[in-house]
């Protein structure tokens, strides 16, 4: 924290010394040409005369005058306005000084013969339930991306990853003139777009493809943002060229990266490439959904499971180790007819390889202590993947429209897992365990889906037909090796067997839905639909014959099953919808029939849910610039087929799962309240969020101990409601507005609770009686933060957010995790003469020792930089940084999950030294 603070000063003064000079003044006296009426509180706006930056801001006092700064540094326009009076308007040329404007008259809008009013671009607008920015009211620098520009949009901030948050939620679509670009991925968007090509930028809660198209709304939003490109930057072409390479005095890091993007119209083709092992995968592609029990379980130490046999080392890089990355794609969209028909392809590839290795340990609460585990892996995967997708969009007539999707990927995976473990009974070894599985997978997957809406000439009467499907291949092979040693018993269980698993998921969808309105204010809407998902699952698990092939089939760990799921469900909703007003009411009623076939022992399972599933969406807006919103959802969550009989495993010897055929839905309400607010003028925005969830019959996993730290765990529905509610908020403010300096402020806390009962048999005399414990965690943090972003002399970006964070068990209080918490982040440019830049990037990170966990976690990151721009349009540059400096960047994480309190530790990539060439490339032509 003194490196950052005394950092942060030197560089601020600094500036200050730099920029010290006297003042120069703009005033004058504002009156009713009529009467001298003295127009107190009259508004008198500053901006840059050639791109309507508002430069300050002035309320007229009761005597009529105002006073503000002229910072005399390029022509600017003087703007007053008062309620049913023209503007009064005046250019002011750079170096003109002090302007004493005197005795301004203003005359009343009736007296005019022509109204001229002269307005500045608006920065911030709320548009019901959508905030949009104006791009051109914020500074970038030159050749900035879009993810320099949303750095700097109010609400909104971007990590180090690329993730982003907006009004206090993590953004999950990136979207381009209103389409998706390249899937899912947000960086390809906002790292490779230029943001003066951007005109608006606007922050919304997307409603479900099939919530717009039916009106009926499901629930479901996804933070999005859309970016609106402006129509001269439609018609050319830009992209960019990377080449790096750095050590850090042992092995070589590389960076390449080629992207190039034409746009004609509505005709949009880019493609890219990228070679790294510096941990810039950068291809975030969201998995189709799937269905069914497809992929392979495994069961980690605390009972949680994992359906993803092989993991997907595509969807991100969780920061463990150093990722080998080649990735690249192609995307094609166009409309043409007026528009009436438009497409969307594109197509990646990705290969990854990683090794890394990680430390975990997790405690959980005991009648006579706690049970400790701690465990060391060893990982290395190889993954490579192919994806494909396309939408085509037709409108018939002006009432009629089909969209049609498909897509498909095939994944091939090579892994191999090295686990060693101890378990530990209040300090003493009760049990060891090692285990090594190699693998093979391989995944192809095909989803369509299409929609067909009809409107009638009666607005707001709508039908919408619905029919989308899945179908999945998988399959594998698991050479496992393990053993397990019990201390206590003085047994041992080796285990050597080679596995081979496939499965086929076939799922289909469809529904149809029929809106009418109500008057000119109410509608109401009513659905159907009918789903069903089938999948044939098939493990077989050999042992050793005698001459050590593995053809001897364990009929112990192999089956052989089919899953079976049909539902119908009902929805009938209402709404009513002002332009201050929007008021949705959805009622679910749901049937779901499940079954499962054992093909082993031909025997079968079934079982049947009705269910009634309303939410409620209201949203208030109280000005243009402030909005209220607030929602309320119920949701049955049934049993999985899993939970209810589960496939018996031996990958985790320490942990066996027993199922529950009485299992009942558990029901979860959600209430949800917003609130934002922006006054552009003042430099202010406020945000806020708050959200509480309560769960009855919440299905959880009772513990059973024996000797040796060995689990059953068994699922119950619990007869005591789990709770969890969470809140943030935040505002901004101009805290030095002569220097364009920003503060802002903001709190966030969490909160959680929930029950399981557990069964110690280690005790001296053992019973069958469980013991209810209480697990709960709950953090809060604040958050102060200062920035300055103009691309002159200096820009920074400073947080602190010191909380604390509790993480307890009713069983056993004496070894609960709490502790003191705090993170700070420095980000700073310091612009130099010859188009040289200093900057840096830093964080820093500690975490308190606790009962449970003795040993404090600290770390300082700062990777600093200069770079030096070429060419007449600065578009060559050239780059050299330093990455983690103080070589101290290693994984943590600490966590509660099950009851037991965790902490989790891996190797990332640290300190290495880098050289970058970048070239900009840009073509544009005017709009036609």
């Amino acid at each position: 924290m003194k490196f950052f603070t005394s950092l942060l000063l030197s560089l601020f003064f600094g500036v200050l010394t730099m920029q010290v000079h006297a003042q120069k003044k703009i005033t004058g006296e504002i009156v009713s040409e009529t009467d001298k009426t003295k127009l107190a509180n009259a508004s008198v706006l500053l901006l840059q005369a050639k791109d309507s930056i508002l430069v300050d801001f002035a309320r007229v006092d009761q005597n009529g005058k105002f006073s503000m700064v002229n910072p005399d540094t390029s022509d600017l326009l003087l703007i007053v306005s008062y309620p049913k009076f023209g503007d009064y308007y005046r250019n002011i040329k750079k170096g003109t000084g002090d302007v004493q404007l005197g005795q301004v008259t203003m005359q009343s809008s009736a007296a005019l013969i022509e109204e001229i009013l002269v307005t500045g671009k608006i920065p911030v607008v709320i548009k019901g339930d959508t905030v949009e920015y104006d791009a051109s009211s914020f500074v970038t620098e030159k050749n900035a991306k879009v993810e320099d520009l949303l750095k700097v949009l109010p609400g909104i901030s971007v990590d180090a990853s690329g993730k982003i948050t907006a009004q206090g939620k993590t953004v999950e679509k990136v979207l381009v003139d209103g389409e998706e670009f390249f899937g899912d991925d947000p960086t390809l968007v906002t790292r490779n777009i230029r943001s003066d090509m951007v005109d608006k930028v606007q922050v919304y809660e997307k409603k479900s493809e099939q919530a717009e198209r039916t009106g009926v709304d499901d629930g479901t939003r996804v933070q999005t943002i859309n970016v609106q490109l402006k129509e001269d930057a439609k018609n050319g072409m830009f992209g960019k060229a990377e080449a790096a390479g750095g050590t850090d005095g042992d092995n070589g890091f590389y960076l390449g990266k080629v992207a190039i993007n034409r746009f004609k119209g509505s005709r949009k083709i880019s493609a890219y490439g990228i070679g790294s092992n510096d941990g810039q995968v950068g291809l975030g592609w969201e998995e189709e959904e799937k269905y069914g029990m497809g992929e392979s379980i495994s069961i980690d130490d605390e009972g949680g499971m994992s359906f993803s046999f092989g993991g997907d080392p595509f969807s991100y890089w969780n920061g463990k180790g150093q990722p080998r990355a080649l990735t690249g794609g192609i995307s094609f969209m166009d409309a043409w007819n007026e528009k009436k028909n438009k497409i969307n392809l594109n197509y990646k590839y990705g290969q990854i390889e990683n090794d890394y290795t990680d430390n975990s340990i997790s405690e959980s609460p005991t009648a006579s202590g706690f049970l400790k585990n701690i465990n060391s892996n060893r990982s290395k995967s190889d993954a490579n993947r192919h994806r494909f997708y396309t939408k085509y969009d037709l409108k018939i007539d002006s009432l009629t429209s089909i969209t049609a999707k498909l897509s498909g990927s095939r994944v091939n995976s090579d892994n191999f897992n090295r686990q060693d473990g101890e378990t530990y009974q209040n300090d003493t070894k009760v049990s060891d365990n090692f285990s090594n599985q190699t693998g093979e997978t391989t995944n192809q997957n095909i989803s369509y889906e299409a929609f067909l809406t009809r409107k009638f000439k009666k607005e707001g009467r709508s039908i919408s037909l619905r029919f989308a499907g899945n179908n999945s291949d998988d399959e594998g092979t698991l050479l496992l090796q393990s053993n397990t040693n019990n201390l206590i018993d003085g047994t041992s269980s080796p285990i050597d067997q080679f596995k081979d698993k496939e499965s086929n998921s076939n799922n289909l969808r469809t529904s149809v839905t029929y809106t009418e309105p109500l008057g000119k204010r109410f509608r109401t809407s009513i659905g159907y639909e009918y789903a069903m998902a089938k999948t044939h699952s098939i493990n077989r698990a050999f042992n050793k014959d005698n001459v050590g092939d593995y053809t001897v089939l364990d009929q112990d760990f192999s089956n052989d099953f089919n899953f079976n799921n049909f539902r119908n469900s009902a929805d009938i909703s209402f709404g009513y919808k002002t332009d201050k007003i929007d008021i949705n009411l959805n009622n679910n009623i749901r049937h779901d029939d499940r079954q499962q076939f054992n093909n082993y022992e031909n025997t079968s399972l079934s079982r049947d849910y009705l269910t009634y599933n309303p939410n409620a969406h209201f949203r208030y807006n109280l000005s243009k610039t402030k909005s209220l919103r607030l929602s309320y959802n119920f949701n049955n969550s049934l049993p999985s087929l899993f939970q209810i009989q589960p496939l018996r495993q031996n990958e985790n010897q320490m942990v066996e799962i027993i199922g529950n055929e009485n299992l009942k839905p558990s029901k979860n309400s959600n209430v949800n309240v917003g609130y934002q607010s922006w006054d552009m003028m003042k430099g202010k925005y406020i945000y806020g969020n708050l959200s509480f969830s309560q769960t009855y019959d919440a299905i959880q996993q009772n513990v059973v101990i024996e000797n040796g730290g060995y689990r059953k765990l068994y699922y119950e529905n619990m007869d005591k409601p789990s709770n969890s509610a969470n809140l943030w908020f935040g505002g901004g403010f101009d805290l030095i507005r002569k220097y364009q300096i920003k503060g802002n402020v903001r709190a966030n806390g969490s909160y959680f609770s929930g029950y399981n009962y557990i069964n110690d048999r280690t005790v001296a005399n053992p019973t069958n009686d469980f013991l209810e414990n209480k697990s709960q965690n709950y953090n809060y943090s604040i958050g102060l933060g200062l920035e300055r972003q103009t691309t002159k002399v200096i820009d920074f970006s400073w947080n602190v957010s010191p909380g604390f964070r509790f993480m307890e068990t009713t069983l056993n209080p004496e070894r609960n995790s709490s502790g003191f918490t705090l993170n700070s982040d420095l980000d700073f440019k310091v612009y130099l003469p010859a188009k040289i830049t200093l900057y840096g990037e830093g964080t820093y990170t500690y975490e308190a020792p606790t009962k449970a966990l003795p040993d404090k976690f600290q770390q300082v990151l700062f990777k600093p930089g200069v770079s030096k721009k070429f060419l007449k349009g600065e578009n060559l540059i050239v780059d050299f940084y330093v990455n983690d400096v103080f070589n101290q960047n290693k994984g943590f994480r600490r966590y509660q999950s099950n009851g037991a309190i965790m902490q989790n530790t891996y190797n990332t990539i640290s300190r290495y030294y880098m050289l970058k060439l970048t070239w900009e490339f840009t073509k544009m032509n005017a709009a036609k």
